[in-house]
C-alpha cells in the first residue's frame, strides 16, 4: 500500500517538475517574442537587391579641338606722302572786278558800250555776265558812232546793206542811217559765208556805224533777248581813233 503511495508521490512529483519546466519555457519565450507596443512599428523587411553599381555619368568625349584659322590682315601700307619739290599753290578767290564806270546794280539786265576799249558789256545786277570785243563806227563824219543811252529796239534779223549783208541785227537809234547791233558783215562765195574784218574786232572800229559782234556773239545777244534792256554808248573817241587808223580800209555795212 505504501508502495503504491509512493510510486503515485514520484509521478506526482515527475509532472510538477515537467510544468515547472514548461512555465519556465513559456516565461523564457515570452520574453524573447514580447509583441510590439502601440508607439512601435514594425520596420519593414526591406530586400535590399544588390546593389547596381551606378556608372558615373560618361564625360562627353572632348573632341579633339580644332585650331580655327584666323585670317591673316595684312596691314595696309601706309600712304606714301607726294614728294613735291615745291609747295603746291592754292589758288586765290578771283576778286570781283572793278570798272571805271556804274554797272548798274540797280538793275537787272544793262549793257555798256565802250568805244575806247572796242567791248560791249553785259550786267546782271551790276555783276558781268559777259564781255564781247566790237567793232563800231569810222572815226569820219559820216560813220562813227554817237554816243547815246537807251532801250535796245526791236530784232531785225537778217539784212543787206552796202553789198554785204548782216545777221541777228538789232535796233538802236536813228542817226544819219539806222544804228543798228548785228553780226560781222559778210559775202556769199560757193555757198558759204566769208565773214569780213574780223580782225577788227575788239581792235578799232570799221563800220559805217553800226556796232559789229562775232557770229557767235551776236547769237549769244539774240538768245539774251536784249529788247528793253538799257544801253549805254560812250562818246567815240574820234581824235583818239584818227591818229590811230589808217585810211582806205574796206568798210562793210
Amino acid at each position: 500500500m505504501q508502495a503504491v503511495c509512493g510510486s503515485h508521490v514520484m509521478r506526482l512529483h515527475e509532472i510538477l517538475i515537467s510544468l515547472a519546466l514548461l512555465v519556465a519555457t513559456a516565461l523564457s519565450l515570452g520574453q524573447t517574442s514580447t509583441p510590439p507596443g502601440p508607439s512601435e512599428s514594425i520596420a519593414p523587411t526591406t530586400h535590399t537587391a544588390e546593389a547596381t553599381p551606378e556608372l558615373s555619368p560618361t564625360a562627353p568625349a572632348t573632341a579633339t579641338a580644332t585650331a580655327t584659322l584666323v585670317p591673316t590682315i595684312t596691314p595696309r601700307p601706309s600712304p606714301t606722302p607726294l614728294l613735291t619739290s615745291e609747295p603746291v599753290a592754292v589758288p586765290s578767290p578771283t576778286p570781283t572786278r572793278e570798272f571805271s564806270f556804274d554797272t548798274r546794280p540797280d538793275l537787272d539786265r544793262y549793257l555798256y558800250v565802250d568805244q575806247k576799249t572796242q567791248r560791249i558789256y553785259a550786267f546782271e545786277r551790276g555783276e558781268l555776265i559777259r564781255e564781247m570785243p566790237c567793232s563800231t563806227g569810222l572815226p569820219d563824219d559820216t560813220t562813227y558812232t554817237e554816243a547815246w543811252e537807251g532801250p535796245v529796239g526791236r530784232y531785225y534779223g537778217t539784212f543787206t546793206s552796202f553789198g554785204v549783208s548782216a545777221d541777228e541785227a538789232w535796233y538802236l537809234y536813228p542817226s544819219l542811217g539806222n544804228i543798228l547791233v548785228h553780226s560781222l558783215p559778210y559775202v556769199w562765195r560757193n555757198g558759204y559765208k566769208v565773214y569780213l574784218e574780223r580782225d577788227a574786232l575788239g581792235v578799232r572800229p570799221a563800220s559805217h556805224g553800226c556796232i559789229r559782234l562775232s557770229p557767235e556773239d551776236a547769237v549769244w545777244f539774240t538768245a539774251y533777248g536784249p529788247e528793253g534792256v538799257l544801253m549805254t554808248i560812250t562818246e567815240p573817241y574820234r581824235d583818239y581813233w584818227r591818229a590811230l587808223l589808217a585810211s582806205g580800209s574796206d568798210r562793210g555795212g
